[in-house]
C-alpha cells in the first residue's frame, strides 16, 4: 500500500487499485469500465467539495480494489445536519451529471451515473443515503437509538433486495449480480458492526 500525507490529508493507494483498473480497461472492449470509473470519481469528488464547502477537511482519501473513499475525520467539527449534506452530495454529484449527460445524448454514461446515484442512495448504513438518513435521526434522537433504527431499517431494505437478487438468479439462470450486490452490503454491514 502506497500511502503519504499532503495538506493534512491522508491519502492510501492499495496496490490492488492500479490493477484492478489496469485489468478493466485492457479487457474492456467498451469505454463501460472507463464511465464507471469516471463516475466513481464523481461521486468521490462530490463528497470532497461538499466538505470543503462546510469547512471541514477530509481524514483520508483512500483507493482500494472496492474503488474510492473519502474519509472524515473522527473529530469532524460537522454538525448532523451537514454531515447529512456531505454524505448525499456524492450521489447529487452523479444525478447531476446523469442530467447533463442525457441532455447532451450520451444516455449510457447517464444510465452509469442515475445507477450510481440510485444505488449510493438507499437507506443502509453502510451507503451515503444510510449515513445520511441516521443524521437527520441524530438531530431528533440519541446516537444509539438513531443507530438501532437504521439496523432495522437496513435490514428492511435488505431482506427485499436479497429476496429479489435470488428471484433474478433463479429466473434468468444466470443473472447473480443483485444478488451478490445484496451479499455484499450485508457482508459489509456486519463488519461495520463488528468494528
Amino acid at each position: 500500500m502506497l500511502e503519504w500525507k499532503w495538506w493534512g490529508i491522508h491519502f492510501c493507494i492499495s496496490l490492488w487499485f492500479p490493477a484492478a483498473v489496469i485489468a478493466m480497461l485492457t479487457f474492456d472492449e467498451t469505454t463501460l469500465a472507463a464511465q464507471c470509473l469516471l463516475a466513481s470519481f464523481v461521486h468521490e469528488g462530490g463528497h470532497f467539495l461538499a466538505m470543503a464547502a462546510a469547512g471541514d477537511r477530509p481524514a483520508c482519501l483512500c483507493f482500494g480494489v472496492f474503488g474510492m473513499r473519502v474519509e472524515r475525520r473522527s473529530d469532524s467539527s460537522l454538525g448532523y445536519g451537514r454531515a447529512a449534506l456531505v454524505s448525499v452530495a456524492g450521489p447529487v454529484a452523479n444525478l447531476l451529471c446523469c442530467v447533463v449527460l442525457w441532455l447532451w445524448g450520451s444516455t449510457e454514461a447517464a444510465f452509469i451515473h442515475g445507477v450510481l446515484a440510485t444505488f449510493h442512495l438507499l437507506p443502509v448504513l453502510s451507503l451515503d443515503g444510510g449515513e445520511a438518513l441516521y443524521s437527520l435521526c441524530c438531530l431528533v434522537s440519541t446516537e444509539h437509538r438513531a443507530h438501532t433504527v437504521m439496523l432495522i431499517v437496513s435490514a428492511v431494505v435488505l431482506f427485499p433486495l436479497s429476496a429479489l437478487g435470488f428471484y433474478v438468479l433463479l429466473q434468468t439462470g444466470y443473472n447473480f449480480s443483485l444478488l451478490l450486490l445484496a451479499v455484499y452490503l450485508i457482508a459489509l454491514l456486519i463488519f461495520k458492526e463488528k468494528h
